[in-house]
């Protein structure tokens, strides 16, 4: 019986042409599979790869630095250029002493006092806007320019803290003629803020971003 099934099966011609077909094609049958197998493998870590490539590529940048020189080329600071830093003290210092000047001197000149006015209000927000506007309606410094000059010298500014500054300074009041006939001597106090540029215009007008937002003077006796 088992050699009749034997037998059978040696003579059955298509049992042989599966197994020819089988024996000739099932290997490169099987080798694709292998392939495309590996293909994907290869797909899927080179997307791997480009994530990453991408990622890294987001995060790391050059970083400029400053680097400060005397005149005999030695470095003295390095600072990164990337950074904001923050203001030196007297910088902003000088920067209200010279908004003190522009507010409160008055020249007999109009097209000077109009640019004093300009650099004043460029440095003072909405709140220091309304105080300015409040005092120039009472002392008109164009109608004050037609009969005097006001020239004044700062004699001190203090910082009470990091945004509050004390300022003193003296005012000489002259006629038309370049004649002293008034000297009075003022205090202020300023707080101040800090809103960097963010376009060229306003770099132009307020390059360290300083501005004036609550403004009280007084006369001293």
């Amino acid at each position: 019986m088992m050699k009749t099934t034997a037998a059978v099966t040696e003579s059955d011609p298509y049992l042989n042409a599966r197994r020819e077909w089988n024996e000739r094609y099932g290997s490169y049958i099987a080798r694709a599979r292998s392939w495309r197998y590996a293909a994907f493998a290869a797909i899927f870590l080179s997307t791997i790869l480009a994530v990453g490539v991408i990622w890294l590529a987001s995060k790391s940048k050059l970083v400029p630095y400053v680097v400060e020189v005397d005149k005999l080329g030695q470095a003295l600071a390095v600072t990164r250029a990337d950074r904001a830093s923050s203001v030196d003290q007297r910088i902003v210092k000088a920067q209200l002493a010279a908004w003190i000047v522009d507010v409160r001197s008055v020249s007999s000149d109009p097209i000077a006092e109009k640019a004093s006015l300009a650099r004043a209000y460029s440095l003072v927000d909405s709140s220091g806007a309304a105080f300015l506007n409040d005092y120039y309606k009472e002392d008109s410094p164009f109608d004050a320019g037609q009969q005097q000059t006001v020239a004044c010298s700062i004699d001190e500014v203090l910082p009470i803290s990091d945004k509050t500054y004390q300022l003193e300074w003296t005012e000489d009041s002259r006629d038309l003629q370049g004649r002293l006939f008034k000297t009075t001597h003022w205090q202020a106090s300023l707080e101040i803020g800090f809103n960097p540029p963010t376009d060229e215009s306003e770099l132009l007008k307020n390059p360290l971003g300083i501005y004036i937002h609550t403004i009280s003077w007084t006369q001293h006796l």
